[in-house]
Formats: structure tokens, C-alpha cells, sequence
């Protein structure tokens, strides 16, 4: 809530400054017209220019009101934010990138594709991971079973039957895991040979000497370990910060997790102090991405906010995805659609075959 707070008082300031140009402005323009002098309104002009840069972002962050203009110009069903300068789109189930000006990287198409990260993006051929760069270069010969986007120069692969991370030039760096994680805030979770995990830095280099069942990837500065069934939270060398223990848990993202515990039925948020922040119980419960939180009412899906408020007083039966990039993606009925954060439905809607 704080963030939105922020961001409300930058539109506000913001605002106030254009409309005390404009008025600035006005006086301006009554002198000029009598002196003939446009000096101070050329002046003007660039500063109002300048603020109106600034202020277009903060109305529309994720670039949702250019993304439905190309999708409705092109028929696209769906148009990604841009990352690195192209946008993932859509049509007819397939999957190519785009600029801004809507030249296509390229003329392939793909069964699926991620957003560019560092430079490059995940593309599925044949059901096997590979490489795009942005001169339309595939980086990598052989196809990976698995792969993860490159984050701070490297990416985690499955080749085979072992896990190992490579660079921006496929090169393989370091490793050979029965398992591995991606990167997140510089520390990586791998498996040995014995099934057990432990975190591993940029180097390759073991942090800390714990081994735990199974891990979940650092978000917030912490990540959740599992023994004996049992979840918990550990520090960045895997030592437990404390004795609580949980069933089920998803990372932390703007400041909460969800849980389940073995003393009471049901989804429910944590805060980084293990505190409960309410009362209520879901059936499911997904983290909190751009202030929402998808979770499971009865039989069907709503979106809350950080208060625990339904936002939408919408439901949805099949599905409901977390916020990316202003958008989240839902199934109601037979109908598969993304909406934004009013709930409004945007690039429309199509039938999906639901397995009920």
C-alpha cells in the first residue's frame, strides 16, 4: 500500500507542476503577443514537453493502452509489455516478438516464448528450450528438456539427465546437478547426488553448509526450506530463522507469503514476522504481484488486495493467474481472458477446452 501511496503522491506533484506552467504559460502568452517575444514560451513549452514525458509512464506503467491499440490493429489475442525493446505477442496460438513500431524480430513463430531477460529470450521448438537474441540468432545448437530465463549473465539448463548453468554465449560456466534452480538475488538452490539441496553463489561456490528435502527459491531476502515435510524460513547462508514449520508455502513478494499450517485448514498470509495478517482462510492463495493476490473462495477465484478486500467483486470458476506486467490471465466458464487491475477484460476473449 505504501508504494501506491508513492505513486499516487509522484501523479499529484506532477499535476500541480503542469498546472502551474500552465498557467505560467498564460500570462506568458498574453505579454508575447504584445512584445512579439516567443523566447520565454519556446522556454515553456520544452519544460510542459519534458513533464508530460514524465507523467505518460506513471498513468500507464505497463504500456496497457498501446499493447490493446497494436493487438486490435493486428488481431493479435495477446501483447506483452516491452522488455529490451520487443514485446512477445500472439495470433492464431502461435508466438513471435515485436517493437514498438511493430516491426517483427523475426518471421518465425513459436509454440511458446518468454520476455526478453539480458538480452535474450526462452523460444520452444520441437518441445525443446533454446536461445533467442535480438538479431534473430538462436545462441544455442542443442535444445535444453529444461530452462530457466538468464538472470545476472547466467541461466540454469537441463541437458540429458544434469542440470548446469551457461552464459550469454552457451557456455557451459559451472555444475553438474541432479537438479538446479535459476538465479535469484545472486544465490542459486541446487540438488547432489544424495537428493539433498543446498544454495550455491554466482561462483558455483557452496554458501553455508545446510542440506534440506526440497527449497524455493530467495525472494525478499529469505527462501523457504523443506525437511521432513515440513517448510520453514532460512537466511541467505540456509540457516532457519525460526521454529515455525508450515505444510505448503509459496515465496514472499511485497512483504507477505501464503501458507497452510498443520493446525488449521486452508491458505493464509505471513508477514516477514511470521505474523498472521488476517483472520481469513482460503482454499488456495497465490503471492502478491503489483498489489493483488489471486486466492480461492469456496468453488471459485477472486483478486484481493493487501487489506484482504475483494477488488473485483468478480469470480472466476477455471482460474486466476498473478499480475505480470498490468495483466493477469483468468478462465470463466469456457472462456480464457486477461484483465487488468479494474478487472476490466482487455484484448478479448477466446474458448479453451477445460478439463472439469
Amino acid at each position: 500500500m505504501r508504494n501506491t501511496e508513492h505513486n499516487c503522491q509522484e501523479l499529484t506533484n506532477l499535476l500541480q507542476e503542469l498546472k502551474n506552467l500552465k498557467s505560467e504559460f498564460d500570462v506568458i502568452h498574453q505579454e508575447a503577443l504584445v512584445s512579439r517575444d516567443l523566447t520565454k514560451i519556446r522556454e515553456l513549452k520544452k519544460q510542459i514537453e519534458s513533464k508530460v514525458v514524465e507523467l505518460e509512464p506513471k498513468i500507464d506503467p505497463y504500456n496497457i493502452e498501446l499493447r490493446k491499440e497494436i493487438a486490435k490493429e493486428n488481431g493479435f489475442e495477446f501483447v506483452g509489455n516491452f522488455h529490451d525493446g520487443w514485446a512477445r505477442v500472439q495470433k492464431d496460438g502461435e508466438w513471435f516478438f515485436i517493437s514498438q513500431t511493430g516491426k517483427k524480430l523475426s518471421w518465425e513463430k513459436y509454440k511458446a516464448v518468454s520476455d526478453f531477460h539480458d538480452g535474450l529470450a526462452r523460444i520452444i521448438i520441437d518441445n525443446k528450450y533454446f536461445y533467442l537474441n535480438q538479431i534473430e540468432e538462436v545462441i544455442n545448437q542443442k535444445g535444453y528438456s529444461e530452462a530457466s530465463d538468464f538472470s545476472e549473465g547466467l541461466a540454469c539448463v537441463k541437458y540429458g539427465s544434469s542440470y548446469y548453468f551457461i552464459d550469454r554465449e552457451d557456455k557451459r560456466v559451472f555444475g553438474e546437478y541432479v537438479e538446479a534452480k535459476g538465479f535469484s538475488e545472486g544465490l542459486a538452490w541446487v540438488k547432489n547426488q544424495q537428493k539433498k539441496w543446498y544454495i550455491i553463489d554466482r561462483t558455483g561456490q557452496e554458501v553455508g553448509s545446510e542440506k534440506y528435502d526440497g527449497a524455493l527459491s530467495f525472494s525478499e531476502g529469505v527462501a523457504w526450506a523443506n525437511k521432513d515435510g515440513l517448510w520453514f524460513i532460512v537466511d541467505r547462508d540456509g540457516k532457519k530463522i525460526s521454529n515455525k514449520c508450515y505444510e505448503r508455502v509459496e515465496s514472499f513478494h511485497e512483504g507477505l507469503a501464503p501458507v497452510t499450517s498443520s493446525y488449521g485448514k486452508g491458505w493464509f498470509f505471513i508477514d516477514h514476522s511470521e505474523k498472521e495478517v488476517s483472520l481469513a482462510r482460503y482454499g488456495m492463495a497465490g503471492y502478491f504481484s503489483e498489489g493483488l493476490a489471486a486466492v480461492k473462495h469456496g468453488s471459485s477465484y477472486l483478486y484481493i488486495d493487501h487489506a484482504g478486500q475483494d477488488v473485483f467483486f468478480e469470480r472466476y470458476d477455471v482460474k486466476a493467474d498473478y499480475f505480470y506486467d498490468g495483466l493477469a490471465e483468468v478462465i470463466k466458464g469456457s472462456l480464457k481472458f486477461y484483465i487488468d487491475h479494474r478487472g476490466q477484460e482487455v484484448f478479448g476473449s477466446w474458448r479453451v477446452q477445460v478439463d472439469w
